[in-house]
């Protein structure tokens, strides 16, 4: 029996068993609309139709959370969708199964499909999300993020004055919601035309020859690999991130060479690195944990850069007392800035920096590049050297004595 359904009848309805059907009171004013009653005591407003032949029955909502008013609005757009050849059932499944794509589960599969594959700092990327994106964004449907939320994200960062992570973590970002828009998880891009929150700075910072030697004489204090590493990197001018990946079976010891595979290589291409005396002396002293040259259990490369490099700044600063002010600000990628600067006051040919340095574009360029394969090999050994030889004479002249202290 259908009755016109009102909030008072609704209230004092009360669930009754129905020989195992549902207990559904229908509505007399519109067809298929009806309150669903639980043993529970909750109550849902249903819509009873039709679809080639077969039942359906869609639940509108629960009863206190939406109104009778409401239910019969949203009762009367399902029977329009209905008339019109649509499915609201099929379609409320639809965007269901696509709520379940929150940020968090589309990022655990860009991470696995994508960022893993294609991306050498994945762990970059892996980092920004678990850090500052899925606190915030990661139980949020994909389809439901806004720029809004990625602006207000981005400016969280910047609060903390770490511009320089709040670019990366836009390019992140922007990586992420392209690659969901491919795969058809989103429409369009939250992240498309946000600039970057930071402006971009070009570092200038280069370490003077004191600087050189108090950073030296600092790491002979530290403990293995760092102290290591960061004496290797000042005499190469290799990328931190390439110095801490390489492994034994790169370096021919017969031809004193030390060879970067292309996929290690930010540049994506392969680069032969020459070592000299100093160079090989350190290597002499590194201890063989397993693949790779610079790490602390064999099985991974070195990763702790930002605890060192602290530890690294407090020594120097302990050392220099109160006869100077603290050393000024710099990174670990300096040095390798201060490696090319001191081999052109060497007066080192600049396409043999940029040939040590790996870098794709320089002195030769366009078409001269297309056509002069030449790896200067031997111009990059002799410029490795006479750097080299700097360096063991700026520790001389600082403490007197010919042996490097590499122990």
């Amino acid at each position: 029996m259908n009755i016109k359904l009102s909030k008072r009848l609704i209230d004092d309805f009360a669930y009754q068993a129905m020989d195992g059907k549902k207990d559904i009171r229908w509505d007399s004013d519109i067809s298929g609309f009806g309150i669903r009653l639980y043993p529970s005591g909750k109550k849902s407003f249903v819509y009873y139709y039709r679809k080639d032949g077969t039942q359906r029955l869609y639940t509108i909502g629960q009863y206190g959370s939406i109104t009778l008013d409401q239910a019969r609005d949203l009762a009367r757009k399902r029977a329009g969708e209905v008339a019109d050849g649509k499915d609201p059932l099929t379609a409320k499944r639809a965007r269901k199964k696509k709520h379940e794509w929150t940020v968090e589960k589309a990022y655990r599969d860009f991470l696995e499909k994508y960022a893993k594959r294609f991306n050498k700092h994945w762990k970059e990327t892996k980092r920004i999300f678990e850090k500052d994106v899925l606190p915030d964004l990661g139980k949020i449907p994909i389809d439901e993020v806004k720029r809004q939320d990625l602006v207000q994200l981005l400016d969280e960062i910047m609060e903390r004055d770490a511009g320089i992570m709040a670019n990366r973590t836009l390019a992140a970002l922007k990586r992420f919601f392209g690659w969901c828009v491919e795969r058809g998880l989103i429409e369009n891009s939250p992240a498309v035309n946000i600039k970057r929150p930071a402006r971009a700075k070009s570092r200038d910072r280069v370490l003077s020859d004191h600087e050189i030697v108090e950073v030296w004489r600092a790491a002979e204090q530290m403990s293995y690999p760092f102290s290591h590493l960061i004496k290797f990197l000042l005499l190469t001018g290799q990328r931190r991130g390439e110095v801490a990946s390489m492994r034994w079976e790169d370096f021919d010891v017969k031809e004193k060479l030390w060879i970067i595979p292309q996929e290690l290589t930010k540049s994506n291409r392969r680069q032969e690195v020459p070592l000299s005396d100093a160079a090989l002396e350190i290597l002499d002293y590194v201890l063989n944990l397993g693949d790779y040259v610079f790490t602390s259990l064999g099985i991974r490369p070195f990763e702790n850069f930002s605890r060192d490099k602290k530890e690294l700044d407090t020594l120097i600063n302990q050392a220099r007392a109160k006869r100077a002010p603290k050393i000024a600000p710099w990174t670990i990628h300096d040095l390798r800035r201060t490696v090319a600067s001191g081999m052109a006051r060497l007066k080192v040919a600049p396409h043999v920096i940029e040939s040590v340095l790996n870098h794709r574009a320089g002195i030769i360029s366009g078409v001269a590049a297309v056509y002069n394969r030449h790896d200067y090999l031997d111009e990059k050994r002799e410029a490795l050297d006479v750097w080299a030889a700097h360096i063991l004479e700026l520790l001389e002249t600082d403490s007197k004595r010919p042996k490097l202290n590499l122990k």
